[in-house]
């Protein structure tokens, strides 16, 4: 394959070149894709000199002028470059221009998209010839529209994307020209199918909306695994198996869109394969294709690194930071990832004044931060002043003295059962812009967590991990079924009209009659935060319980009072009697004599928020204008009950979620979590909070070495020891071991570097367990008996 270089205005360009003569492309001239977070290889032969993996990179005290990131960047005025790829340029073919749109496109993923394009005769003449014609790159002034056009078509695509079915819809009305469809044929398309199943699934997963249809799927007890399609993930596998697909960033769109659309077609190991290996750039994407061609070579027998046939593009950079240990750790951690954010290298971190390095002292800076962001004056998230946290934080010194190191008071860390959610707050106030900071702060730490593949201990509540997946695949309020009280944007109320083609799902239609018999109080309009619509009455009772199930109680009396004022059977007088009556059960009721009930106009009830704590800010908000002076009764109770909600899941944390989405795609785009469940993404930030292991996995993925052998009574003592573990044990023992008190996705199997166990020289019964965090290895002396190695190790775990 070759390129010419055409303008759009003339015919070949003529460039001044050595020797005063003038030709159209400078053959000698190679353009090359600079990677700045890869290095050359390592090169074992001796001689040979290799770059350092690990560099330092200086961080700046918070609140210093930040010289690595604040760069003012020279603003460039004049034309912008039009660029299309022309081709195939052969005979009996007709050219097709394909324009160059993203700043980000790689030249074969245009030629690919060419050739596709192309009226080849046949697949196979296409897949032959694609190295074979000359390509000409057009290039030209831009038209001062065609910016604002890609902007608008890139936030529509954003918009599109935050419903699961408007991917296969797009999908159908998009086929290829020689594809039939359902209309032409009558039979279903493969859209129709993946519609259906996905309909199915749903179904399956949610009782209420069947029982709501009157299906009988949750009575037929359908397992997520009897949706997983074996051809579908292997096919997927070999798609980013392919080395120049897979590092041109050209794979083909049904990878992305059915890992979104239709996660249930492939197990959580191919859709976090998938993510692993396409979320992070061509860097991490080009050592991804090297480690596993490395994991291919050692299960051949070993690796052959001599090999003259083998090219490795080159190795990751580390890039080592330094910050204190004390109470301003949050802050350098700050500076740390605003700095690092968009830096594709692995952050490593150590402690001033301080000899450890390497995995270990990250692992803790992790663990720290991680701490940190759970304090309660914050403001970050929500909580009460009556919450107490009677269990002693670990200490920021790691006990060397040089921090500070004593307990905190009760209620100084957020405890509550449902996990840390965002606290409202009023979106001008102070408190706010300190939460706006902290979230994007809080966005990029998650990011950069995924991105190096490290685990946090932090108590993310379910509907925040939903909000950062975009919606739970079978939450049937994200997906168009009936029954939403306010649509979520990207539905099929907000489509644009060029995409509202006609669905491909009968739910999805009656939720769109549904919508013009009874509209949303709250309109969708380009205003909406992207997570509109994605929390319920629901999640607020896991993150609020005692607010929410006072607006569940409400919710109730709504439908009560619907039911009497529908029911014909019984006499104005009769109903104006029974509406004043109309009252709420109390929780605190005596046993014996039935639940108390409170009329709501007893309540006194106004049209306000109160603020659960005092480290909000505020002690009351009005949830509309003049709110404090209306009282609520049962002719308001709905808009009460809708502006709480709106305010408690939307309005009030809007700045806060659109800084935590702006922080973390600085990293990568948060749209490819899009492919997991909450369980599942709290998995890979957390890892299994739940470490178990059986004997057979200690034996297969624990290394004795350097005086113990599998055979060893001591390493067979150790192996007692950990099976025998309670929950709480084992996870001191990873604390202590690995830096991290929980497992990767996998377990032991995934834990790398594996579990490695020596024998401590020179150390007899009265000596204790030591450990090297960073390449997970536990010296362990040889003890005398099971109980005197048990009683040690968990001593000094």
């Amino acid at each position: 394959m070759s390129l010419t270089s055409t303008s759009s205005d003339s015919e070949q360009v003529s460039l001044e070149v050595r020797n005063g003569k003038r030709r159209g492309w400078d053959d000698e001239f190679v353009i090359k894709r600079q990677f700045p977070a890869l290095i050359p290889a390592f090169d074992p032969r001796p001689g040979r000199t290799n770059v350092n993996q690990t560099q330092d990179l200086e961080i700046p005290a918070p609140g210093t002028e930040d010289h690595l990131c604040d760069a003012p960047t020279e603003v460039v005025s004049g034309p912008r470059l039009s660029l299309t790829l022309r081709g195939p340029n052969l005979p009996g073919i007709p050219e097709v221009d394909v324009p160059i749109t993203k700043s980000s496109s790689t030249i074969f993923s245009v030629v690919q998209t060419l050739v596709n394009t192309a009226n080849f005769p046949s697949r196979q003449e296409r897949l032959r010839r694609i190295w074979e014609p000359t390509y000409t790159l057009v290039y030209g002034e831009a038209r001062e529209d065609e910016g604002t056009e890609g902007e608008t078509s890139g936030h529509q695509s954003f918009q599109r994307r935050s419903s699961r079915t408007n991917i296969l819809t797009e999908a159908a009305g998009s086929t290829h020209p020689g594809s039939t469809s359902t209309t032409a044929t009558g039979d279903p398309s493969v859209e129709d199918v993946l519609q259906l199943l996905r309909q199915l699934f749903i179904l399956g997963q949610d009782s209420a909306a069947a029982e709501k249809l009157d299906s009988p799927m949750d009575t037929l007890g359908v397992r997520c695994e009897e949706f997983e399609s074996k051809k579908v993930g292997n096919k997927l596998v070999q798609q980013v198996g392919e080395a120049v697909v897979l590092a041109c960033g050209a794979l083909p769109s049904w990878c992305e869109d059915l890992t979104y659309a239709t996660p249930m077609l492939f197990p959580f190991d191919t859709r976090h394969l998938y993510f692993n290996c396409t979320a992070f750039g061509p860097e991490r994407s080009l050592v991804w294709l090297q480690s596993q061609r490395d994991v291919s070579v050692e299960r051949r027998g070993g690796l052959r690194r001599d090999d003259p046939h083998e090219y490795r593009v080159g190795r990751l950079k580390h890039e080592r930071v330094t910050v204190p240990r004390g109470p301003n750790l949050l802050q350098w951690a700050q500076q740390v990832m605003h700095i690092h954010a968009a830096r594709k290298s692995i952050l490593e971190v150590e402690f001033r004044e301080e000899e450890g390095t390497g995995l270990g002292p990250t692992l803790e800076f992790y663990a720290l931060v991680a701490g940190e962001l759970q304090r309660a004056d914050l403001g970050m998230w929500l909580c009460d002043d009556q919450t107490a946290d009677p269990i002693t934080p670990p200490a920021l010194d790691g006990g060397n003295g040089n921090g500070d190191s004593q307990a905190r008071p009760p209620g100084y860390y957020i405890r509550r059962q449902g996990g840390l959610f965002p606290a409202p707050l009023p979106q001008d106030s102070s408190v706010c812009d300190k939460a706006v900071e902290l979230f994007t702060f809080l966005g990029i730490f998650l990011a950069k967590t995924l991105q190096d593949n490290r685990l946090v201990d932090l108590p993310l509540s379910r509907p925040f991990l939903k909000l950062m997946c975009h919606g739970e695949f079978a939450n049937v309020k994200d997906r168009g079924i009936a029954g939403s009280a306010i649509k979520p944007r990207g539905g099929l109320s907000s489509l644009p009209a060029e995409e509202d083609l006609m669905t491909s799902s009968i739910i999805s239609e009656e939720s769109e009659k549904e919508l013009e018999l009874d509209p949303p109080k709250y309109r969708i309009t380009d205003t909406q935060p992207w997570f509109t619509g994605l929390l319920t009455l629901e999640d607020l009772c896991e993150v609020d319980e005692e607010r929410g199930g006072f607006l569940q109680q409400l919710k109730s009396l709504v439908a009560i009072k619907q039911q009497i004022v529908n029911d014909t059977s019984i006499t104005e007088e009769d109903r104006r009697l029974q509406l004043h009556n109309l009252a709420l059960p109390l929780p605190s009721s005596s046993q014996g004599a039935g639940p108390p009930a409170v009329r709501l106009e007893d309540l006194c009830l106004t049209m306000q928020y109160a603020a659960p704590s005092r480290h909000l800010g505020y002690t009351s908000i009005e949830l509309r204008s003049g709110g404090s002076d209306q009282e609520v009764t049962l002719d308001n109770v709905e808009d009460y009950l809708d502006l709480t909600l709106n305010w408690a899941l939307e309005s009030g944390i809007r700045r806060q979620l659109e800084a935590f989405r702006a922080g973390f795609c600085q990293v990568f785009p948060l749209k490819k979590l899009g492919a997991f469940s909450p369980d599942e993404l709290r998995l890979m930030l957390c890892g299994d909070q739940a470490p178990m292991w059986t004997r057979e996995d200690i034996l297969a993925y624990t290394e004795p070495k350097l005086g113990y052998t599998r055979d060893s009574p001591g390493f067979l003592r150790l192996v007692n020891i950990l099976v025998g573990l309670t929950a709480e044990e084992r996870k001191a023992f990873l604390q202590f071991t690995t830096g991290c008190s929980s497992l990767p996705p996998g377990g032991l199997a995934n834990l790398h570097p594996r579990l490695t166990v020596v024998r401590k020289v020179d150390a007899g019964d009265g000596s204790y367990p030591s450990v090297n965090t960073c390449v997970h290895y536990l010296k362990l002396p040889d003890y005398s008996s099971e109980n005197i190695m048990k009683e040690r190790l968990l001593a000094a775990t």
